[in-house]
């Protein structure tokens, strides 16, 4: 019975980790994190080569996070009965496997997609005969990713935003 919860425990932990890396590394700017490793930032050294095939990144993650999920309903369905499997499988996958690891990632990417970049590149070994393919086809049709380019006006807000924030570096002189 307790390797039955295990078994849960661990599965959650990856549908948490493949959620969580799907929104908080997929939301870096690859060009943002490229300054970044130029500024020799360690968390972006490491993130950044996974995170500039940014297609390949988002299938292995993706596909992941789905064997994972059905992983954990397929195992639910054999220890209950169906509709309570379907029905604890999707509360504990909700909160445990989206919505809490979503807010922590969206907050803390750059330094928790650091310190999973050795679990990442585990799964992209095992999925790269999907993943390649699939991310080399969403290349050709999609194109490469789009700079973040900002106009003078953004520019001078971004600056504004930086004069009032208690966590910005930068002094009136910088400013």
């Amino acid at each position: 019975m307790i390797f039955n919860y295990i078994i849960i425990a661990f599965l959650l932990i990856l549908s948490a980790l493949f959620s969580g890396l799907t929104l908080g590394l997929m939301g870096l700017d690859t060009f943002e994190l490229k300054r970044k490793v130029k500024l020799k930032n360690k968390d972006a050294v490491k993130i950044y080569p996974l995170r500039k095939y940014g297609n390949q990144l988002l299938c292995t993650l993706l596909i992941g996070n789905v064997a994972v999920n059905s992983a954990l309903a397929v195992f639910l369905g054999s220890i209950t009965q169906g509709f309570m499997a379907g029905l604890i499988a999707t509360g504990l996958i909700v909160i445990f496997g989206e919505i809490i690891p979503q807010s922590l990632f969206s907050r803390h990417a750059l330094k928790l997609g650091a310190k999973a970049t050795p679990i990442i590149y585990v799964f992209h070994i095992i999925l790269f005969p999907i993943t390649w393919p699939l991310s080399k086809a969403l290349d050709k049709a999609l194109g490469g990713e789009l700079p973040t380019i900002y106009s003078k006006k953004e520019l001078q807000l971004l600056l504004e935003d930086h004069k009032i924030s208690s966590h910005s570096k930068l002094d009136d002189d910088d400013l």
